[in-house]
């Protein structure tokens, strides 16, 4: 019997060890050098932004490129704070902004503090958003719990529960039908929401030490408390929370789930702990030993890609996951590319995921196949975004009340009126979660402001180019007394993103200019320019593991040059050092004017020498165990054919590991932006031909760099791209200066420099169509 015992007892350790697998993390990025601990770490719902909390009173609000955008000290007597972000990553709560006892709001869209809620009387002990958005729960040393709800864009204190001691925790359900909360009295509250008023319907009593905190499941109805020696788990049973197991282990201060709830993390004295969630057990699944100080905590991205970790050491460390699923509404995010409008983040609960992700079609959603081409992943990947796309307005209609009438139209009420502005005959309003302005004469609108409410917007809604979602357009304001039409000018459109086209009709810019510029030159006068791009994408490997990106970001590129730029794309796909060659050799023996532009991209391995000093582009057929390296191609190889090719302007863009090392020398990245703000782009272009260009972009330096996750871009690929859709910005000319714009904060920060026969002043320009 002992040795059953001992052989089951093995095999539940080495399947748990096979499962921990995989779970993995490594170092990102430290955050130190601050004066005192961080209390509090937390990442928005969308990953927009990274807020931190210092000992001395301190808030600090990152941007997704790890740039600081905001600061605050109060009162540094008040020691650090909590925060919480809305689930619609609009505001930020902070607790303790320049008292013990205040909690500041602040919009994220202008950092600007726009309310100080003042209902406690000590120190507040953590705050949480409801996941629809509507309220705001904070907990505090004065014994109480208050919950706040919004009301025309203030928050207003809604109800106010007493306890017997500090109140420490407090936590909302999933659907927000519940909330809980626990402290010092060493209880647990359950409150029910019933006719939208939070009603205490259960007790939790005799626990045995004082509660740390308190947090919901991110999607069942069940939760955990935490003392400092234990966790305790709950289940929703018949209207009734039971404890169903619990974990003996040290908790710091706070505890906090990842966005599945398969896990949780916390502080245990100076390490990070991470403990496993299954159905049946708590499962102590491991433990983080990189602070030097008390580990105040731990909190992960909705996307299931980071987990920052905190300390008294006075540090913040980044650490990059796998293993981590992300939450379902990072799913949904994902699937729309990121673009969703505030009003369909706010409709985004988890009722309306499951009801989206449900009736997906599960071929959309699949994996990409070893035997699907670029272009047949990039159509499905269109067809499942425009499949979301036309459930989230399905949603966003039904939210908001908005009424199908005859002729393809739609009716929207409206949120409220904001104000008139008699200089200028406008009136701003406010619906579906944006604001807008309304083009009214003075005599309709102070009619239009006592009617207001019977008033509505009319707008057309019609199927769109792909013909699953719809396009909404021509709003137009219905007045409720004389019934006239009055133009409406929304901040965004509520029901989907609306990108800037190079093509559209409406979009004059300064490449117009160009090509009116250019019909009525004679022949001899004209500038023209011709621009080749050749495109090298490797993800498949005879000696070296695989690649998920390269080809298709190659693919994406390359598609976004042929359709908004004056460029002639090809792509070679995992091609081999002979075939590499062989075509750069090829485009060495066209015919080139001095005008004519080439873009040259490698996407793929890489790897460094640092015996021959060397860095080298691995091709399909390179051979890993090739000491020589013949079967690579060398940087310095690469840079002697490129720079020979007969063409004037050349820009080399390498997404590769080590690609830095194409040149020891690596350029200064600041250039005069508007150095020819004064000049037309006729001029400017006639400018910068005269130099030879023989630039590079590479997306490292001597270091590897991320291929990024199965199915999306790399990073570097996905910021190039972004440089691409901003088409040049307001003249349609797109310089190498701008790329650099979009491309210098990404990690490990890319290189750029100047190689062969460059010349002073050059420059590589795009021209959008």
């Amino acid at each position: 019997m002992k040795n059953l015992i001992l052989i089951v007892s093995f095999l539940f350790l080495f399947l748990n060890k096979i499962d921990s697998q995989d779970f993995a993390y490594k170092e990102k990025k430290e955050l130190k050098g601050y004066p005192e601990y961080i209390l509090d770490v937390k990442f928005s719902p969308f990953r927009n932004y990274f807020a931190l909390t210092i000992g001395n009173n301190t808030l600090e609000i990152y941007n997704k490129d790890w740039k600081k955008v905001f600061d605050h000290q109060g009162n540094p007597k008040s020691v650090g704070g909590y925060i919480a972000f809305s689930p619609d990553e609009k505001y930020l709560a902070y607790a303790k902004y320049k008292s013990d006892n205040d909690i500041a709001i602040i919009r994220l869209e202008d950092k600007k503090v726009i309310q100080i809620l003042n209902g406690h009387a000590q120190n507040i002990n953590k705050v949480e958003f409801s996941h629809n958005g509507k309220y705001l729960a904070s907990s505090s040393h004065d014994k109480s719990v208050c919950i706040w709800k919004w009301n025309n864009d203030q928050m207003e204190l809604n109800q106010k529960f007493v306890f017997s001691d500090g109140a420490m925790g407090v936590s909302f359900s999933y659907n927000d039908e519940y909330i809980i909360a626990g402290g010092y009295d060493k209880k647990i509250v359950v409150f029910q929401l019933i006719n939208s008023i939070y009603q205490p319907i259960d007790t939790v009593l005799n626990l045995k030490y004082w509660i740390y905190d308190v947090s919901f499941h991110p999607w069942k109805n069940e939760f955990v408390a935490s003392s400092q020696y234990d966790i305790k788990r709950y289940k929703l049973n018949k209207s009734k929370f039971n404890l169903t197991d619990s974990l003996i282990i040290r908790v710091n201060n706070k505890l906090s789930y990842n966005s599945t709830g398969d896990y949780l993390v916390f502080g245990t004295n100076n390490d990070v702990s991470i403990v496993k969630m299954t159905n049946v057990e708590m499962i102590e699944y491991e433990h983080i030993y990189r602070h030097s100080e008390h580990v105040f905590g731990g909190s992960f991205s909705d996307d299931g890609i980071f987990l920052t970790t905190f300390s008294s050491d006075k540090s913040c460390i980044i650490w990059e996951l796998s293993g981590i699923e992300p939450s379902r509404k990072s799913i949904i995010i994902d699937y729309m590319e990121g673009e969703l409008t505030t009003a369909q983040k706010i409709i985004l609960t988890s009722d309306v995921i499951e009801n989206i992700l449900n009736k997906l079609d599960k071929r959309l959603t699949a994996p990409r196949d070893e035997f699907e081409t670029s272009t047949q992943y990039t159509d499905r990947r269109d067809k499942l975004k425009s499949e979301v796309l036309a459930q989230l307005q399905s949603f966003t209609e039904k939210y908001y009340k908005v009424k199908l009438k005859a002729g393809n139209k739609i009716t929207i009420p409206l949120e409220r009126i904001i104000g008139y502005n008699a200089d200028i005959n406008v009136y701003k309003i406010r619906f579906m979660e944006t604001d807008a302005g309304v083009n009214i004469p003075v005599i309709d609108a102070k009619q239009f402001k006592d009617n207001w409410k019977d008033a509505y917007i009319e707008a057309d809604k019609n199927i769109s180019k792909d013909g699953i979602s719809f396009e909404y357009s021509n709003f137009q304001l219905v007045h409720p007394l004389n019934k006239k039409l009055y133009t409406v000018n929304p901040v965004e459109n509520p029901f989907h993103i609306t990108k800037k086209t190079r093509n559209a009709q409406v979009e004059k810019g300064r490449a117009d200019e160009i090509k009116i510029n250019l019909e009525q030159k004679t022949d001899s006068e004209k500038t023209v320019i011709v621009t080749k791009a050749l495109l090298f994408a490797t993800s498949i490997y005879d000696s070296f593991s695989e690649l998920v990106n390269p080809v298709i970001d190659a693919s994406t590129i390359a598609e976004e040059l042929k359709d908004n730029y004056f460029v002639d794309a090809e792509i070679i796909i995992n091609p081999t050092l002979s075939q590499t060659i062989e075509k750069i050799r090829e485009y060495a023996k066209l015919k080139y004017s001095a005008t004519d532009n080439l873009l040259i991209l490698f996407a793929g391995h890489g790897i460094y020498d640092d015996v021959f000093k060397e860095g080298y582009v691995i091709s399909r057929d390179s051979k890993s165990d090739d000491v020589a390296k013949t079967s690579y191609l060398s940087h310095s190889n690469l840079r002697t054919m490129i720079n020979n090719i007969p063409c004037n302007h050349i820009l080399l863009v390498m997404d590769v590991c080590f690609g830095g090392t194409f040149d020891p020398i690596i350029a200064s990245k600041s250039r005069a932006a508007d150095l020819y703000a004064e000049v037309t782009n006729e001029e400017f272009i006639q400018r910068k031909q005269k130099y030879k260009t023989r630039l590079y972009l590479t997306s490292g330096g001597k270091e590897y760099v991320p291929d990024g996750r199965p199915g999306h871009h790399s990073p570097f690929a996905r910021k190039f791209l972004e440089a691409l859709r901003n088409y040049g910005g307001p003249d349609g000319l797109l310089t190498i200066n701008e790329i650099i714009q979009f491309i210098e904060k990404v990690e490990p920060q890319p290189r750029f420099g100047e190689f062969g026969d460059n010349e002073p002043g050059s420059d590589f320009l795009l021209i959008a169509k």
